[in-house]
């Protein structure tokens, strides 16, 4: 199996009583969750992703609650590897690319939050561009609903929505 599953700031500031609530967020966490069982199910290699912004930055500051991996998405996870990132773009200045070319991934499938800043940017990132990029929709959010539709609509020109 060639397909990376890669789960992107599914983080506490991004839920009601958090530093930037999305709508939808916990509709999303659950779709996101049940991608993870089927990508496990069917073998292949799940990443989670996680923020971690300045310590005076709006959210995702360093040794916060905010800046946690969602309980629910964290036990997903299990033992995946996390990446943890500092910018919109996954695969910028992390180990992202190393992890999905050690195992010969061709197609990633991305889900998560934001999906018209951090799911867009990974999405169509140069170190995906000769990777399938699929979007698995039920897993994203945004602070909008009609934001996150958005942003899917734009990305179906270059990645498969799912």
């Amino acid at each position: 199996m060639n397909k990376a599953l890669i789960v992107i700031d599914i983080q506490n500031d991004y839920f009601p009583g958090g530093a930037f609530t999305l709508e939808n967020a916990d509709e999303a966490c659950k779709g996101a969750v049940e991608a993870i069982e089927q990508a496990k199910r069917d073998g292949w290699l799940v990443v989670g992703v996680q923020h971690v912004g300045s310590p005076d930055g709006p959210a995702f500051k360093p040794n916060t609650e905010g800046v946690k991996i969602h309980s629910t998405i964290a036990a997903a996870l299990g033992d995946a590897p996390i990446v943890v990132k500092g910018e919109a773009d996954s695969f910028f200045k992390t180990n992202l690319e190393q992890i999905v070319r050690d195992a010969g991934i061709t197609d990633i499938y991305l889900t998560g939050m934001m999906t018209q800043h951090c799911v867009t940017h990974t999405a169509l990132s140069p170190q995906a561009s000769d990777m399938k990029v699929h979007i698995i929709a039920k897993g994203c959010a945004a602070p909008a609903k009609a934001l996150s539709d958005l942003a899917l609509q734009g990305l179906s020109a270059r990645c498969e929505v799912v």
